[in-house]
């Protein structure tokens, strides 16, 4: 975001497995002080199928996620830094929780290389009733090399601190013609370890975009094995 010129308004929506969907809204605008940004993300989790005690069917019940968010960033002589403050508001049918959490990023660019860090959803959780929640803490490292202006690669670990694991992912663009881009990606998120070549394939992602300088257009797909696929488009307007 720190690198941006014009101003920018961007959509997304993914339709994922079982009836999940989440959506995004985000608008930035560079002034000469750094780069503000507003953004809203919606999760929903459809309708599920309740069960009582005895795990006989009840009435069905709704859940949902909810974060507004407010991000600064800039460029300064040695490092780009970022910072977005997020309001979250989290419902499991009759039950809310509402908290906020920070994220920060840095990144450094060394010719054709780029190299980054950022820490995600660092906060005190959410407290549903008399239990509280501990947010998803993330840790990234990624790296990127540009082997044109129009085709590069990207690889990322991030860790979880509180006991979620190690994840990797990797993938690259390249311009098939002018303004379509072709894109492959693998993250070990949703692969399945240990199991047949189908099952290590999950977590495969492919996609394809147009872009120019006025605006961009951005499909992905994830394939989940027995939940299906999970289908990705965003649109980027700017000016």
């Amino acid at each position: 975001m720190s690198k941006l010129e014009k101003r920018e308004f961007t959509a997304s929506h993914a339709e994922m497995f079982e009836s999940t969907r989440l959506d995004f809204l985000a608008y930035a605008h560079p002034t000469s002080h750094g780069i503000f940004a507003a953004g809203l993300t919606y999760l929903s989790h459809g309708k599920i199928d309740g069960r009582d005690g005895l795990g006989r069917p009840t009435a069905g019940y709704s859940a949902s996620d909810t974060a507004l968010s407010l991000g600064y960033a800039r460029k300064l002589e040695l490092v780009d830094l970022g910072a977005t403050f997020k309001y979250l508001r989290s419902h499991i049918g009759s039950t809310e929780a509402q908290g906020v959490a920070v994220d920060i990023g840095a990144k450094r660019a060394f010719d054709r290389v780029s190299v980054g860090a950022a820490l995600r959803n660092l906060g005190p959780g959410l407290k549903f009733q008399d239990q509280r929640n501990d947010l998803p803490l993330r840790l990234a490292l990624g790296a990127a090399y540009n082997f044109t202006a129009s085709h590069a690669v990207a690889a990322e670990l991030v860790n979880g601190p509180r006991g979620a694991g190690t994840d990797a992912s990797f993938g690259g663009e390249f311009q098939a013609v002018k303004n379509l881009y072709m894109r492959g990606g693998y993250t070990t998120q949703t692969a399945i370890t240990g199991g047949t070549g189908f099952d290590v394939a999950r977590g495969l992602t492919l996609g394809l975009g147009f872009r120019n300088e006025k605006w961009s257009l951005d499909y992905a797909v994830l394939p989940s094995g027995e939940l299906g696929r999970s289908h990705r488009f965003s649109l980027a307007v700017r000016w």
